[in-house]
């Protein structure tokens, strides 16, 4: 990944900004995702008196990896298999959804000086070089082994997890403080990264989103404004490759949501929609996705303009349906949240989806032209547990218990569906999740004996168990390449291919920096402004001490596998931590 830079003036000087000259970008691509989940209880201080010293991971141990030296987490609703749990909100008081039409091209965006006249704010120069974005790499192994006991733990490492070596951790390193357009307030605030931009947003007291727009490889701000307009209240902020999208909860007055798509390069708001109080959204191949729910019609715009391109109405006439996204392998291999989502997923194929429709009927709809697969009967109703991956829909039937794979290729025409798995009398199957190109993992608790809880991997090529593991209280799964992560509310476990635990019961927040490497965070991760101590993980070495992130509101963090992102109480800040 590219090492940020020293940073560049402020944005909010007199003199203008440089122009950020991101000439060969690719087209847009994005995939759905919402925004971290969150609880209200403020994050207890666990940071040393002293920063721990710079450490790398080397593969020159067996020991299993410890924990941290000091103990320790939309508006849409979720379309991919590991979508953020706060993300399901159901709303009601529907009222109709009509598009604004999408807006001229506007003046440069404004930005908003305290005590002093609005002034025309351009985008900084920081060209941004090429870079590959969380792509599998190989194994380069020099010199020869000391030990036969390095040399198993090596054969191991790579075995388990091909291609995706230990980060450079080391100490954190401030990279960037970077102050809004107009203070935030303590209200809705967010950060994410995707590839080598991040992006932060807080709310200011007029009820405007204050978002910022920085290059981490060049280590410069790009553009700040309030763009967006306001709001009675912001519930999530989704990156994509060449744009920004904010999304409102619906104002009581009216029931009706905000959507709003600002240019990645300068800040310039593209367009503006309006969302009805249940509608759900999906972003990929350049489409924006809107289910209204009021009219039981999908609606397809086209990102950069928010032009309808095509709509389709539900195949039963209903309102309820749902959204899955077609993920692929490489989805499981990049930077993601505490609750799965990719920050920075591979979507340059990503360009289906399944609906599900309250009849129990299923079809695979393009979401570049809006053309709709033959419908299959008796597939699942909106509410089963469901995951499309890989070419596959799996479905845990809620009137048979059991796990169902369906073949996407000709799926309207196509065969019956294999039976993966039938759960055992009074058994519940929760979180289904891919574990791996051909793995399918649940967590199957029997009864309400969560105590008892078990994670189960299931071959789809033998069309057998694969392993299963206890798992006491484990509510989420998250998969990390071929390996799983078992997290409950307070720790977590990670599985590897063989179900073997490289950790257990990590007092703190775990996520997926690539198939590899695995971020952990001391404490969970809230609102409330806090300390963080941070570790770096790959299995097979040492957990690598990377240090105190201070005074941050955990639940705003992102990350890629070199630095990590935060809102603070008033500013924004960038944190190296490998590379």
């Amino acid at each position: 990944m590219p090492v940020p830079g020293d940073g560049s003036e402020d944005a909010t000087s007199t003199a203008p900004a440089p122009q950020d000259q991101d000439q060969d970008r690719d087209p847009v691509r994005y995939a759905a995702g919402t925004a971290e989940a969150a609880t209200p209880t403020p994050t207890p201080v666990t940071t040393p008196n002293d920063p721990p010293p710079r450490t790398d991971t080397q593969l020159d141990t067996m020991a299993a990896p410890g924990p941290a030296e000091e103990p320790a987490s939309g508006y849409a609703a979720p379309v991919d298999p590991w979508a953020e749990a706060e993300a399901a909100a159901n709303l009601t008081n529907n009222h109709v959804p009509h598009p604004m039409a999408p807006a001229p091209a506007p003046e440069p965006p404004t930005a908003l000086i305290e005590g002093g006249p609005a002034h025309p704010l351009t985008a900084a120069e920081d060209a941004e070089p090429e870079h590959p974005s969380y792509k599998k790499g190989f194994w380069i192994l020099g010199g020869v082994a000391a030990t036969a006991t390095v040399a198993l733990a090596v054969t191991a490492t790579v075995l388990l997890w091909p291609g995706f070596p230990a980060l450079d951790y080391h100490a954190l390193d401030q990279v960037r403080g970077l102050t809004p357009v107009a203070p935030i307030t303590s209200g809705w605030a967010d950060a994410e990264v995707i590839g080598d931009r991040a992006y932060f947003a807080g709310t200011v007291e007029t009820g405007e989103a204050a978002v910022t727009a920085y290059n981490i490889g060049s280590g410069r701000e790009v553009w700040k404004n309030i763009e967006a307009g306001p709001a009675k209240t912001w519930k999530q902020m989704i990156a994509l490759p060449d744009a920004v999208a904010l999304i409102s909860d619906p104002d009581y007055t009216t029931s009706l949501a905000r959507l709003v798509v600002l240019d990645g390069t300068t800040g310039v708001k593209r367009w503006d929609y309006s969302l009805g109080s249940s509608d759900t959204v999906h972003f990929g191949a350049g489409m924006v996705l809107v289910d209204d729910h009021e009219h039981s019609v999908l609606h397809g715009l086209e990102l950069f303009s928010g032009d309808e391109k095509w709509q389709l109405a539900n195949p039963d006439g209903s309102a309820s349906s749902t959204l899955l996204g077609v993920t692929t392998p490489d989805d499981l291999t990049g930077p993601a949240g505490t609750q799965g989502r990719p920050f920075a997923p591979e979507v340059s194929d990503d360009d289906q989806v399944v609906q599900i429709a309250a009849d129990r009927s299923a079809r695979v709809i393009d979401i570049k032209n809006g053309t709709a697969g033959e419908s299959r009967r008796d597939v699942a109703y909106p509410s089963d547990k469901t995951v499309a991956h890989n070419g596959r829909l799996f479905v845990e039937e809620s009137s048979t218990d059991r796990l169902l794979a369906y073949d996407l290729a000709g799926f309207g025409t196509s065969g019956e569906p294999a039976v993966v798995y039938t759960a055992p009398k009074d058994a519940d199957v929760s979180d289904l999740t891919p574990c791996g190109d051909n793995r399918i993992c649940i967590v199957e608790t029997i009864g309400y004996a969560h105590d008892k809880s078990q994670v189960v991997a299931f071959d789809l090529e033998t069309h057998k168990e694969a392993w299963r593991k206890p798992a006491p209280d484990v509510e989420t799964l998250v998969p990390v390449g071929d390996a799983v992560l078992a997290s409950t509310d307070e720790t977590n476990t990670l599985f590897d291919a063989t179900g073997t635990p490289q950790w257990s019961d990590f007092p703190g927040t775990a996520a997926r920096l690539d198939a590899g490497n695995v971020l952990r965070f001391s404490g969970t991760l809230t609102p409330s402004v806090g300390d963080q101590f941070l570790d770096g993980v790959h299995p097979g070495d040492k957990a690598a001490q990377i240090g105190p992130l201070r005074d941050v509101r955990g639940s705003s963090c992102a990350w890629n596998t070199s630095v990590v992102a935060c809102v603070r109480a008033e500013d924004f800040v960038v944190e190296r931590f490998a590379g």
